[in-house]
């Protein structure tokens, strides 16, 4: 009976559009809908008409389960933006990137932090605002509602720059998820994920809205009111090139680069180590410099641009930005970078070398016992050799000269054979 009761508060899939309405009903009595346009510029507010944002397109598959679009990363101009809003599988980052390169370690800075709350009814919501929106440490600025969930936001009045700060930001970040998890059922992401704005289609043929609550905060301000405190730093005394002075020489071979290039035209980097090969080439070709002139290593360049275009690689980035690269890491900063960083920025496979897992002292310690151990069985042969030539009858100094060492070291190591 509880439960024949139960399923008829449970919204059914043919209700998902009236759930939807009967959300923004509950909002809008509360707080402040605002224009998509007006939301994202509260978000971007840096950002012109001619700037480019990052947009992240999901992988679209039918009934059947086959993919009829792969997923991708475009860049397109804020003015363009809402010529893609019919799109139900678009979703923008709260984040800048270093020259717009969708990645983790490229992030710049953040724009805000998003809780995203999947599943939540309309009744679930009118209970949050009513009872549990006083236990929040602060509210959001802004909630979306993005179809079958809710997205509490916190906008930053001044984007806050990750570096220096990482550590601070993402701690932040799991901190506001983890408030919201205690009421609801939160999807944790990283502050790097995309999230549907505004203004674009849902998967439940609705059009998100967005709803404002408050002011920006400074990240300062959340810092302190979600009782946090800024990592510092430990310094720590910097290894590598000194001014005016050259820590480490250049000692690659010119087979090192040969084989690296070889390995690049039969083996292609795998999507996402492409624009780093051209990195990776350039710390190469500086190691090798003393055997690889500069020209030379230069040429090779549209060499292995075009093969990846001859393969129909997907590249996504001109030739300049590849010569760019290249300079980048043709440098005295990475000439102590190891195979196994090497091996990162081209997605191949690290195997560790003929120590085996060993580390250096544990290595030279087993080397030096091979070593001694070579040296002592050599001289046990000598002795077996000495004893025999002696019992034939040759003197001390005849006996030296067939075994090939001095007089004073066989006197000296083998005395006790001529007492």
């Amino acid at each position: 009976m509880y439960k024949s009761l139960a399923r008829q508060y449970e919204p059914q899939k043919d209700n998902l559009q009236q759930e939807f309405e009967a959300k923004n009903s509950i909002l809008g009595t509360r707080f402040y809908e605002i224009a998509p346009v007006d939301y994202l510029l509260t978000v971007f507010p840096d950002k012109g008409y001619e700037d480019e944002l990052i947009v992240v397109f999901g992988t679209v598959k039918d009934k059947s389960g086959s993919i009829v679009e792969r997923g991708t990363v475009k860049r397109i101009r804020l003015e363009d933006i809402w010529d893609i809003t019919w799109r139900s599988n678009a979703y923008i980052p709260y984040c800048e990137f270093i020259k717009n390169y969708y990645h983790s370690k490229t992030l710049k800075s953040v724009k805000a932090f998003v809780v995203d709350c999947d599943g939540i009814t309309s009744t679930r919501l009118k209970k949050i605002l009513k009872y549990l929106w006083s236990s929040l440490p602060a509210e959001p600025t802004h909630i979306v509602n993005s179809g079958q969930g809710v997205h509490f936001v916190y906008v930053l009045s001044e984007p806050v720059n990750v570096k220096g700060l990482r550590w601070s930001v993402n701690k932040l970040n799991e901190t506001i998820q983890d408030t919201f998890s205690n009421l609801l059922n939160v999807d944790k992401h990283p502050v790097v994920h995309p999230y549907r704005f505004p203004g674009f289609l849902t998967k439940i043929n609705t059009v998100a809205t967005a709803f404002k609550v408050r002011e920006p905060y400074t990240f300062e301000e959340l810092m302190k009111v979600f009782k946090l405190q800024p990592k510092k730093a430990k310094r720590t005394e910097k290894k590598g090139k000194q001014k005016g002075e050259l820590l480490v020489l250049p000692n690659g071979r010119r087979a090192f680069f040969e084989w690296v290039l070889r390995k690049l035209f039969m083996n292609p980097p795998i999507p996402g180590r492409r624009h780093n090969s051209f990195f990776a080439l350039g710390i190469v070709a500086y190691k090798c410099r003393r055997e690889v002139p500069y020209e030379e290593a230069l040429e090779t360049i549209p060499m292995v641009y075009e093969d990846m275009m001859d393969r129909n690689l997907h590249i996504g980035f001109t030739i300049e930005e590849a010569y760019s690269a290249f300079h980048k890491g043709y440098s005295p900063k990475y000439v102590r970078a190891s195979w196994k960083y090497l091996c990162g920025l081209l997605g191949w496979e690290y195997r560790p070398n003929k120590r085996n897992g060993r580390s250096r002292e544990e290595h030279i310690k087993l080397m030096n016992r091979i070593r001694l151990a070579r040296y002592q069985s050599k001289w046990e042969e000598l002795e077996e050799h000495i004893k025999r030539l002696k019992e034939q009858g040759y003197s001390k100094r005849k006996i030296a000269e067939m075994v090939g060492i001095h007089y004073t070291t066989l006197y000296r190591r083998f005395k006790y054979l001529f007492e």
